[in-house]
């Protein structure tokens, strides 16, 4: 009977020690901390804003509003074309974080107060060629141009002049069709060009 006692107390505290596992928090959570305390420990998940910027501003670069990096950027406008006529020579600085336009575009620089511009005009203009790609000046100097059937180098004298008043700084943009497309070899045959022309007389 004293082998059978002693079994039982053992049993009994074999069941104990189970009972008291069970109830025993584990290893891995620690017991001295509060629920709210341990919460602190808890890491938090990635939050999707803090990668917004990044995809956004690739998007811009893509898009841009018609002002980003070339590679997907928008057309360029008239006004992004910067003119200074102050000097001998107008200085023409070109955008870069924009497409050169695929179509004509105008702005007068300074306004006329003379007769206006016809496509049947004839047109005495100083004038500056540069180059969209590179910048740099192509042509200048002084011509006149019979706007109803142009002889000259430029295929848009037309289309860029038209509306400009005697006295006027024009500044127009012609795509490659409209520039020295058909001067093979041209270097900016396949460019598309920005002219500054002073209109000196319109007749």
């Amino acid at each position: 009977m004293r082998k059978a006692g002693k079994i039982m107390i053992a049993g009994a505290a074999t069941a104990a020690a189970t009972v008291l596992a069970a109830c025993s928090p584990s290893l891995e959570e620690p017991t001295d901390q509060s629920p709210e305390e341990q919460a602190t420990h808890t890491p938090a998940p990635v939050s999707v804003s803090e990668s917004a910027p990044s995809s956004a501003a690739h998007g811009a670069g893509q898009d841009g509003g018609g002002h980003s990096a070339v590679g997907g950027a928008g057309q360029c406008t008239a006004e992004d074309i910067t003119v200074e006529t102050n000097g001998a020579e107008p200085q023409v600085q070109i955008p870069r974080d924009c497409a050169a336009p695929q179509e004509v575009l105008t702005r007068d620089v300074e306004p006329g107060d003379g007769a206006a511009v016809t496509p049947q005009s004839t047109v005495q203009v100083d004038y500056t060629v540069v180059g969209w790609s590179d910048g740099s000046v192509a042509d200048s100097g002084s011509a006149s141009v019979d706007l109803g059937s142009p002889s000259g180098d430029i295929e848009g004298w037309a289309e860029g002049m038209e509306g400009a008043q005697q006295g006027a700084t024009r500044v127009f943009v012609l795509p490659p069709d409209l520039g020295y497309a058909e001067q093979s070899g041209n270097p900016l045959a396949s460019d598309s060009i920005v002219v500054v022309a002073e209109v000196t007389g319109v007749s």
